[in-house]
């Protein structure tokens, strides 16, 4: 990237995950212009929408029918209000430190003041910023990522209406999963009848089925984002007929409506880069993650700094803590000073993450880029060690 005094970045963000493909890509370019020169918006269903949908229902074995929005946010939106509906029940139960969009059942705990947050093993439900009703508050049950006794304990408790988490925590610092606690969240979602909901905005590109796949534990509703748009925006949920007919026609129980929702632009970006995320593009940009992690932690060993290097395949994450991070609780331990000071050496250096210490990879860098990166992490560490 070129910013407009002319530095030239390396991008580790890629718009916060979506930009697989980098910029730019000539096929997902052609794809858009193509159809931007036929119209960009019909109110009516194009065949578009249900190519991209039997790309995601196939990779996807837990999605049987999916529909499209316009954000992650929509999807989650969407998806809980399926659950609710479903069950007749209005609680449901979110991970403390878990991000699904910027509606208010959502804003909760998604970044507490651990002081005010009470006990890590039963987390109060804090709203993250003000203008969320107290109704709202109290409507969500809030459970601790990682620790499958005190989950399923609180899930038993409030017998939820959803259960809904992101596989790896994303936006809280790409922190995957110990064994057995997604099984125990499948386990809880079943004693109780609570819909258990699966966030793959971030970690579908983990594996052609997602980070379901990869962890082998099956959702009854999964929510999409980010890499099925090819770079517009989306969002999409899916899973059980049985729940996705709520939304059917010619009588829906549910209505969802949107001006652009399967906006024919971005189904046709999105067809684009689903089609390039093949197996192979998905295992070379996870080898290249291995890479990079390697070349971070190593970095911080030789600087003599205490750091944890987070992630799964292409999602990386650097936390400036000795304590290891497996949840919200240990994360918030990093030195914020430090992460600060850390973004912007990289920034000075060339490099373009999160200022929360993710790293990106897409399928247009290689080993030289991993290699690069690591350099300029190297140089950043040595000036924050001295």
């Amino acid at each position: 990237m070129v910013d407009v005094d002319g530095n030239v970045y390396l991008d580790f963000l890629g718009n916060y995950t979506s930009m697989i493909h980098g910029h730019g890509h000539p096929e997902i370019v052609a794809a858009i212009s193509a159809q931007s020169a036929r119209g960009t918006g019909y109110a009516a269903a194009t065949p578009l929408q249900i190519d991209l949908a039997e790309v995601l229902c196939r990779r996807v074995e837990s999605v049987e029918s999916i529909r499209f929005c316009n954000s992650g946010t929509e999807a989650t939106l969407n998806a809980l209000r399926a659950a609710r509906a479903v069950t007749g029940r209005e609680t449901i139960l979110k991970v403390e430190g878990g991000y699904h969009g910027s509606h208010d059942l959502v804003e909760i705990s998604v970044a507490p003041n651990p002081l005010r947050a009470g006990p890590a093993s039963r987390p109060l439900s804090i709203p993250e910023e003000p203008g969320i009703p107290d109704s709202v508050v109290a409507a969500v049950a809030t459970a601790p990522f990682n620790d499958a006794s005190a989950f399923m304990e609180i899930a038993r408790r409030t017998r939820p209406a959803a259960i809904i988490l992101e596989p790896m925590l994303g936006a809280t610092g790409t922190i995957p999963p110990e064994p057995g606690f997604l099984e125990a969240a499948r386990t809880v979602a079943d004693d109780t009848g609570a819909i258990l909901i699966f966030d793959e905005v971030i970690t579908l590109r983990l594996a052609e089925g997602g980070a379901q796949e990869l962890y082998g534990v099956r959702p009854d509703l999964t929510t999409f984002g980010k890499v099925i748009g090819g770079g517009l925006p989306v969002g999409a949920f899916g899973g059980r007929s049985d729940i996705m007919e709520l939304y059917a026609p010619p009588e829906p129980t549910l209505v969802q409506s949107g001006t652009f929702n399967a906006n024919p632009l971005t189904m046709a970006a999105g067809l684009a880069a689903m089609r390039l995320l093949d197996a192979d593009a998905i295992a070379m940009i996870n080898r290249l993650g291995r890479r990079l992690a390697d070349g971070l932690e190593k970095a911080l060993a030789d600087a003599g700094m205490a750091g944890q290097v987070t992630g799964e395949g292409s999602l990386r994450t650097i936390h400036f803590t000795s304590e290891p991070v497996r949840d919200y609780r240990s994360k918030a331990t990093a030195d914020p000073a430090v992460q600060k000071a850390f973004h912007l050496g990289l920034l000075n250096r060339g490099i373009f993450t999160a200022p929360r210490g993710m790293f990106v990879v897409s399928t247009a860098m290689g080993e030289s880029e991993m290699d690069e990166c690591v350099e300029a992490v190297r140089g950043v560490l040595t000036l924050l060690a001295s």
